[in-house]
């Protein structure tokens, strides 16, 4: 009987997960959530309804802001708020941007 050397496993299980089981496609079509990304990035400062204001944030029921507003500084911070565009996709931030729209009262 002959030895497989771990080596030539460890490149076949490699190829075979590269090759296999991911369509791009279907993930792509996937809508990102505002509301995960929000809950995720945003909760422990404006709290789940917006209205926490921890650290000087906004209570965000009440903003006057439209959406493309709450993008920009969702993206480049605004005081004491940290900029996202870094740790966040456009699409991503285009989502909490409309998903902070439904906050509004």
């Amino acid at each position: 009987m002959k030895k497989i050397f771990p080596i030539g496993i460890s490149g076949f299980v490699f190829l075979l997960a590269s090759c296999g089981g991911n369509n791009s496609s279907e993930n792509n079509k996937k809508e990102i959530s505002g509301k995960e990304v929000y809950e995720s990035n945003c909760t422990s400062c404006h709290g789940g309804d917006g209205k926490l204001g921890l650290m000087g944030a906004k209570d965000l029921a009440v903003t006057a802001m439209d959406e493309n507003a709450c993008i920009e500084i969702i993206k480049n911070g605004k005081g004491a708020m940290a900029p996202f565009k870094a740790l966040l996709s456009d699409e991503q931030i285009s989502a909490v941007a409309k998903y902070v729209m439904t906050l509004k009262k």
